[in-house]
């Protein structure tokens, strides 16, 4: 038709809605059929899909993807909207293409256009030189010539700049065998990759670090370390917190290193400073709505995970020492090799055996160590089952500060996991006398005598083994921190007996005034200790609250004429005052020690009054007949409540021995039923 010839003429349609014309094509002199049936023009569009008359367009290959490259690039250019992700991606191709002008890769490779397919002609140089590196994305995708997303041009640039062909491909494989061979590399890689053994994944770069972030200054952070970012925040919120006129410095700081702990938990981020930086931020955790709110389980658990993919729980022995004959008497699970840690832990050029190496692996060390005693006080002060496992490096620590590369607080840490360690097979003790007293013959205050000597020489023990090397003064007096902690844990042992459903009742009574002294040696312990635990940790304020109820709860079944029950309480109302003073010790401290001060001394004021405290069954004292004592019976009944705050250990035991003291007969020991005023703490979990 004459309309299909060259010099067919250009027409407009008068449909155009706007005023700009387009342009229109004839398709033909006269309208076809279906325009005639439509009732329209009869216009077809200026650009023709497909090859056009005169155009060789029968690329195959690498030829094929350069070619439609190309024509992308045009059609980007010419948008009428640009793209800043189309400029990035076009430049990036640009600098691809330089590298490949270089001198060194013009005389390595070249290609021929030509239309057989076999248009790449490689040097055997350019095939024993390593492929190039890819971003991850891109090792992510198939690594093959095929080309699917013709459909998008950007993308399609994006995926074929980076083509790497495999050696195969080379000479002359067919795109088939490539893509195959390609995916299996690819896929053996993420296997091998997946079962690869654990990396340290460092918190570290300039989004979370804080004194890039502008959080802090250089001299703010002065004296610390940024190994990892999360360990690095921690320890300055932390000593934020203690700094009086920091207060907006504490609240920058306390904020992201909350970001950074949910950060590390969503990116999986691992290494031996975040186990510690999880344990730095326990202590001091804000209160949150609830006595249960606050997120330190959570952290323990974490860092427990963390610490286990980290193997910090095996023991550090070469795999040459291990052996039949060696008579170390480990399994190779419960080992790992001193290399292997290290290159776990980002250090693998260094060597074990020198200082430096030395020095890192007792870092490990002691790591798993601080988390089993910080994990074992928190689980025994809340009332939780134990969750970190007692390890065969646990079990031979006694010696582990005797060392040339130790620190001088590594004998500190070990006397408390020794502590820790040993009060199962104690608690193994207890449960089994108290088991054995159910025969018909046993006699119970035989069993209260044997179950008094295998705890008191417990405690005679350590006392003897580390009370010197942990002791201050000339009379090696523990610290307040651990005189709390030690005394709490024989607390709990005694109230872990009065519980214990098959203790006689012998045992039970034989216990109350043992129980009751340990109680008011915490709180004593406080009381006189207050200067040097202004920064008293949350898990102390429970145990110093657990105390303060055991006693008070105790003191209320004593004979009316007793002044116990008021003393008791003035030392209790002495220890609230020295927690809410703690909790205050600057503006912006916020410490839990606050809420646990202001409740005791709300029960304290109840007990006072007779409501809440004693089994309305039980006789307390106010129900006692009032009567008007001589002088000489206030004498004997002393005349006014004891300070037991300013008394020793000893005096505190004479004073609860001396007669008037006495509990009442009807007292069989406590039961959970006397603990339902202090519904909010429980019980330590002794496993007695």
């Amino acid at each position: 038709m004459a309309g299909r010839n060259s010099d067919s003429q250009s027409q407009t349609s008068p449909l155009e809605s706007g005023d700009s014309p387009r342009p229109r094509q004839a398709a033909c002199l006269e309208r076809c059929r279906r325009c005639i049936q439509l009732d329209c023009e009869c216009v077809r569009p200026a650009y023709h899909p497909g090859r056009q008359k005169g155009i060789k367009n029968k690329r195959t290959g690498l030829d094929k993807a350069l070619y439609q490259i190309d024509q992308a690039v045009k059609r980007a250019r010419s948008a009428s909207q640009k793209n800043p992700e189309d400029d990035r991606i076009l430049n990036h191709l640009q600098e691809l293409l330089s590298n490949a002008n270089t001198p060194e890769h013009a005389t390595t490779r070249g290609y021929s256009v030509s239309g057989d397919g076999d248009e790449d002609a490689y040097s055997e140089e350019e095939e024993e030189q390593d492929p190039v590196a890819m971003p991850d994305f891109i090792q992510r995708t198939q690594q093959s010539l095929a080309i699917d997303d013709a459909e998008n041009p950007l993308q399609l640039l994006a995926r074929a700049s980076y083509i790497q062909p495999s050696p195969e491909s080379r000479h002359g494989n067919s795109p088939i065998q490539a893509h195959t061979a390609s995916t299996q590399g690819q896929t053996e890689d993420e296997i091998q990759a997946f079962f690869a053994p654990a990396q340290v994944h460092l918190d570290v770069g300039p989004d979370v670090d804080p004194v890039s972030l502008g959080l802090v200054s250089e001299e703010e952070a002065d004296k610390l370390f940024n190994l990892s970012a999360f360990l690095y925040t921690s320890i300055m919120a932390a000593s934020a917190l203690f700094m009086p006129s920091a207060a907006a410095l504490s609240k920058r700081l306390s904020n992201h290193a909350r970001t950074l702990a949910h950060r590390v938990m969503v990116n999986r981020y691992r290494s031996v400073e975040i186990v510690l930086a999880f344990m730095v931020n326990i202590p001091w955790m804000f209160p949150g709505q609830h006595s249960t709110d606050d997120e330190t389980c959570t952290y323990i658990s974490i860092a427990n995970t963390v610490a286990t993919d980290l193997s910090l729980h095996k023991s550090l022995i070469s795999p040459e020492m291990i052996g039949s004959g060696s008579g170390i008497g480990l399994a190779r699970g419960d080992c790992l090799d001193p290399r292997a840690a290290l290159t776990m832990d980002g250090f693998p050029e260094i060597d074990p055996w020198s200082e430096k190496g030395r020095l890192f692996l007792r870092n490990r060390e002691r790591c798993w160590l601080s988390l089993f005693v910080l994990e074992r006080g928190m689980s025994l002060a809340r009332g939780r089952p134990f969750s970190v496992p007692m390890t065969r490096s646990l079990k031979d620590c006694d010696n582990w500060h005797r060392s040339e590369y130790a620190d001088p607080l590594d004998g500190h840490l070990v006397s408390m996991a020794v502590l820790r360690r040993d009060l199962d097979a104690l608690f193994a003790t207890v449960r089994a006398l108290c088991d054995g007293s159910q025969m018909a013959s046993s006699d119970g205050s035989l069993i209260a005598q044997s179950i008094q000597g295998s705890i008191e020489r417990f405690f005679d023990q350590w006392y003897t083994e580390w009370g010197v090397s942990i002791g201050k003064g000339p009379d090696r007096r523990l610290p307040p921190y651990v005189e709390i902690l030690v005394t709490h844990t024989r607390l709990s042992i005694y109230g872990g007996v009065i519980n214990h459903p098959t203790a006689p009742l012998e045992v039970r009574r034989f216990f109350h005034t043992a129980g009751l002294s340990s109680a008011l040696n915490v709180m004593r312990a406080a009381i006189q200790g207050e200067s040097q635990l202004q920064s008293m940790p949350n898990n102390t304020a429970i145990m110093i609250s657990f105390a303060a109820c055991f006693a008070l709860t105790l003191s209320s079944y004593a004979t009316g004429g007793s002044a116990l029950a008021p003393s008791v309480r003035n030392l209790i109302d002495e220890t609230a005052t020295v927690l809410e003073r703690i909790g205050k010790v600057t503006r912006h401290r916020n410490g839990l020690s606050i809420k646990y001060g202001k409740y005791l001394k709300q029960i304290v004021r109840r007990a006072a009054t007779g409501d809440g405290i004693s089994d309305p069954r039980m006789p307390i004292v106010n129900e006692a007949p009032i009567t008007t004592p001589t002088f000489l019976d206030q004498q004997a009944l002393w005349p006014e409540p004891l300070q037991f705050s300013a008394m020793s250990d000893d005096q505190i035991v004479q004073a609860l021995n001396q007669p008037g003291n006495d509990f009442e007969p009807s007292f069989g020991g406590l039961s959970w039923e006397d603990m339902t005023n202090f519904e909010w703490l429980y019980w330590p979990e002794v496993g007695i």
